[in-house]
């Protein structure tokens, strides 16, 4: 119950930090490199998300305060933040990188030096003790928080904030534990070299009755990995609609049919009529009767089928009018010549 109580003190006080000469400093370069490999870990992204993270914490458990102050979950919010404000408030860091100040720059098996009392290595070793369960308090506080919201959520109460709060939880459960880890496996590594630091009879910091743990326990963290199968992957058949204008695209395709041989069509007879048979008027006015006639008998045989009704009446017209002024020669001429372009 002593040893409880003594990492869970929150004021523990602090003994004085004094260096006493020792003639083997060998253990001290161990000592260095384990704080010093922690601590570089102390400045890493994960480290930096997860204070980040602890900071929403705070704001999300202030902006509830009122309206969810009555539900249990938020009470266990209220304690995860208690909880981290504590962590906040022990600053390991500081106490290892002041440990660390204390051990002498040179370590050698054979050489001298000055190296830190026992009771200031246990006093490290304390503030890792109490870390380490201030992780496990958080754990538990996260579970107890989401397994309340997530009943709350599956019932879609407060779907936005309780999503944003949960996701936050998740990222502090997952953090503490790797963080747990990192303190334990520093506490596994110094408590072997505790025998080692020179003690001062009368001023002992840990009491007779207290003892520290031999060893703390790893946490399994899950990480989420995809499955790799080898099974050939399922491709499900969809049914398709044919409609009757894909059916008889269908049927066109298969009906190739018979080849037919088709002979070129006859290129049409054109109307044996040469210019040169008018040569005079009165050859220009049989031909205009003529035609007239057979226009009106048979529009599509006659000589001048290619020619519009208004065509040839305005042809017959310039034809008379010619030949009333007594320019017989310019009209033979005229009508001549546009009987011969359109035929």
């Amino acid at each position: 119950m002593a040893n409880f109580c003594l990492w869970n003190e929150f004021e523990l006080k602090k003994p004085p930090l004094v260096t006493i000469q020792v003639s083997d400093t060998g253990f001290a370069k161990h000592v260095f490199v384990v704080i010093n490999r922690y601590l570089q870990q102390l400045s890493g992204a994960d480290f930096v998300e997860f204070e980040q993270t602890a900071a929403l914490i705070g704001r999300l458990m202030a902006r509830r305060k009122n309206s969810f102050r009555g539900f249990p979950g938020f009470r266990a919010v209220c304690k995860l933040n208690a909880a981290l404000c504590r962590l906040l408030r022990l600053d390991l860091t500081r106490e290892l990188q002041h440990f660390r100040g204390a051990l002498p720059d040179v370590c050698d098996n054979d050489m001298a030096g000055e190296m830190p009392t026992r009771s200031s290595f246990e006093y490290v070793l304390v503030r890792l003790l109490s870390f380490y369960h201030l992780q496990e308090r958080i754990r538990n506080c996260c579970l107890a928080a989401a397994r309340y919201f997530g009943q709350m959520l599956r019932g879609n109460f407060f779907m936005e904030f309780l999503t944003v709060l949960i996701a936050a939880i998740a990222k502090i459960h997952k953090f503490s534990a790797l963080q747990a880890n990192n303190c334990a496996t520093l506490y596994n590594k110094l408590l072997p070299q505790r025998a080692r630091f020179p003690q001062v009879e009368k001023h002992q910091f840990l009491p007779e009755n207290c003892k520290l743990p031999t060893q703390l326990a790893q946490i399994k963290v899950i990480t989420p990995t995809k499955e790799i199968t080898t099974e050939t992957p399922i491709t499900l058949q969809t049914s398709t609609v044919v409609t009757k204008v894909d059916k008889a695209k269908r049927k066109a395709k298969e009906d190739v049919g018979t080849v037919v041989e088709r002979k070129p069509p006859a290129a049409a007879e054109k109307p044996a009529f040469e210019i040169n048979t008018l040569v005079t008027l009165c050859d220009v006015k049989h031909f205009i009767q003529s035609e007239s006639k057979a226009r009106k008998n048979s529009p599509d045989s006659c000589i001048t089928k290619s020619l519009k009704n208004h065509e040839w009446l305005a042809a017959q017209t310039l034809f008379e009018r010619k030949v009333k002024a007594r320019e017989g020669d310019k009209a033979l001429n005229i009508f001549r010549k546009f009987i011969a372009s359109k035929i």
